[in-house]
């Protein structure tokens, strides 16, 4: 059915039959076509004044468009018309990276200069405060609007939140919720109830059951990056594996998922951008090989997902072993790699930057000799709560404070202060069942999460390019090389629910391509469908903006 034999039958009267909302998306974005062009230099060698448009972002209710520039520039379109409304130069002292909208006339940017600045569309001669916190290029920004803060993440691998409500002398009162080294992306579900993140490492962070306000708290010292190569080189790493209640079910709040599965032949490592899907479905993301050969777009399922083995009730072990978590973060310091900064007063003096001290001994395993029970440290167990044996580690470590390595001098028997603990080097193989059975009890193994992929052109290395779903969340708009490619989830553009069915057993499939449309002068780097119009908008290195529209 075509599309002007729908409008007719509609305007006859006649009732809405099954299929035909899908046939309608289909026609409007199989014909989306360029229609109009900004800031497009007559000379391909020219540059733009304002420089590349890295960020395209619409109000809620569709009526103003704003580009984050290269060059220190914020500008503002009626997204109808096609005009330039307003030109806010040295909006930041460098590159502007993003724009947030907090409602139809506030809104937010960020930049390399590692502040955020706060903005009135009724007065844009000056910002409204600039809140500094970050030590490094501020990438990205999020609003949570139940609990009225600012989620901002940066390249100096923080997460904070900014309560815009409560000024005080000091500027608005802000918290460090969370930390990881190669932290490039955080997105809030639109339920504001999953934060995804992701990260150089070639994997993605989901935080389930939300909380911000006890966030800090709960993945106090939580290190992903450590947890993630104890699951790659399957050896129990102590410092790692005592954070593993983030992962229980049981977690009421901030429950941790890692998810890491690619498509064959991608070895992901740099997961550059990242976009929600408008119902909160399915994470999008764009990733760039550990070598830079190639890079893929993929989505993966974030919903909840009920395992088998689910319980309603604690067991004994989860509680033994929530209990014994509890009790190691008490006995961590702040400083270890987590989101928040614990006061220092709760921290023991004993427990001042503790150290992993060189390897105390190394275990001949293959003589049999055996290890000293003395020196088995309250971290050298399993899920259940079960020692590992000498066969099972072949390296001995001690980890003490500074302060008792320093008494270490005058005190004979400090070696009762140090936290002994084996480690498995993988020198000396496990016998199969040895290694599988110390794999699951105390490692956690990720779910495939992968629902569809695509291989995209690796043009404009070392830039971010940032897709972004259409409103309806039926249709995905890549950068592709010097133009845009058009991506379903299959060709009849279906809502993702009527294709993927059920989560459990799903394959990954690529995605369906409706259209290639190669319309600007450089490497296409960010895109944005309209909340509320058939629009979509496009932006390049050289500046130029591009509308598409429907031609029916």
């Amino acid at each position: 059915m075509t599309l002007h034999s729908w409008l007719r039958r509609r305007e006859s009267g006649f009732p809405v039959r099954f299929g035909d909302a899908d046939a309608v998306h289909r026609a409007i974005y199989y014909s989306l076509e360029p229609k109009k062009s900004w800031n497009d230099p007559p000379n391909a060698c020219n540059s733009c004044e304002y420089g590349g448009a890295y960020n395209l972002e619409f109000s809620p209710d569709g009526t103003i468009l704003v580009a984050a520039c290269e060059k220190k520039t914020i500008v503002l379109f009626d997204p109808i018309t096609e005009k330039q409304m307003c030109t806010i130069k040295n909006a930041h002292s460098d590159s502007v990276n993003c724009v947030k909208f907090l409602d139809n006339r506030m809104f937010a940017t960020c930049s390399d200069d590692s502040t955020v600045a706060l903005w009135d569309t009724r007065n844009l001669k000056s910002k409204i405060r600039s809140l500094q916190g970050h030590s490094n290029w501020v990438k990205n920004i999020e609003y949570c609007k139940k609990d009225c803060l600012l989620v901002t993440s940066g390249f100096d691998g923080s997460i904070f939140t900014w309560d815009i409500n409560s000024y005080t002398e000091q500027g608005f009162v802000y918290q460090k919720v969370f930390h990881t080294p190669g932290l490039m992306r955080c997105r809030l579900a639109p339920d504001e109830n999953r934060l995804v993140i992701c990260t150089t490492g070639g994997y993605l962070i989901i935080i389930h059951n939300l909380n911000l306000a006890s966030l800090a708290k709960d993945l106090r010292g939580f290190r992903p990056n450590l947890y993630r190569l104890m699951q790659l080189r399957h050896q129990f790493i102590p410092n790692a594996a005592r954070y593993d209640q983030a992962f229980s079910r049981k977690q009421k709040y901030n429950r941790v998922e890692l998810v890491s599965d690619f498509p064959e032949g991608n070895d992901a490592e740099v997961i550059s951008s990242l976009q929600i899907h408008p119902q909160g479905w399915c994470a999008l993301s764009r990733n760039i090989s550990y070598d830079e050969s190639s890079e893929w777009s993929c989505v993966h399922d974030i919903q909840e997902i009920s395992l088998d083995g689910d319980l309603d009730s604690d067991s004994e072990d989860d509680i033994s072993k929530s209990e014994a978590a509890e009790q190691n973060q008490d006995t961590s310091t702040a400083g270890e790699g987590g989101g928040g900064e614990a006061p220092e007063e709760e921290a023991p003096e004993d427990n001042i930057s503790p150290a992993t001290v060189a390897a105390a001994a190394i275990v001949n395993a293959a003589v049999g000799e055996p290890a000293q029970p003395s020196l088995i440290g309250p971290h050298n167990i399993n899920n259940n709560n079960q020692e590992f044996h000498a066969p099972s580690s072949d390296i001995w470590a001690a980890e003490v404070s500074l302060r008792n390595r320093n008494l270490r001098v005058e005190n004979t028997r400090s070696l009762n202060m140090a936290n002994v603990y084996g480690i498995t080097s993988g020198l000396i193989p496990l016998t199969p069942a040895e290694h599988q059975a110390k794999f699951e009890q105390t490692i956690t193994v990720n779910v495939n999460r992968m629902l569809y992929y695509v291989e995209e052109p690796n043009k404009g290395k070392g830039f971010i390019k940032e897709p972004c779903f259409s409103a309806d969340g039926r249709v995905i708009c890549s950068p592709h090389g010097y133009g845009i490619r058009l991506l379903a989830f299959n060709e009849h553009c279906n809502e993702l629910p009527f294709i993927a069915g059920n989560r459990e057993g799903c394959v990954p499939k690529p995605f369906h391509e409706i259209k290639t449309k190669h319309c600007h002068s450089d490497v296409v780097i960010s895109s944005k469908f309209s909340p509320k119009f058939p629009l979509l908008v496009s932006g390049c290195l050289r500046g130029k903006i591009v509308w598409h529209q429907p031609v029916l």
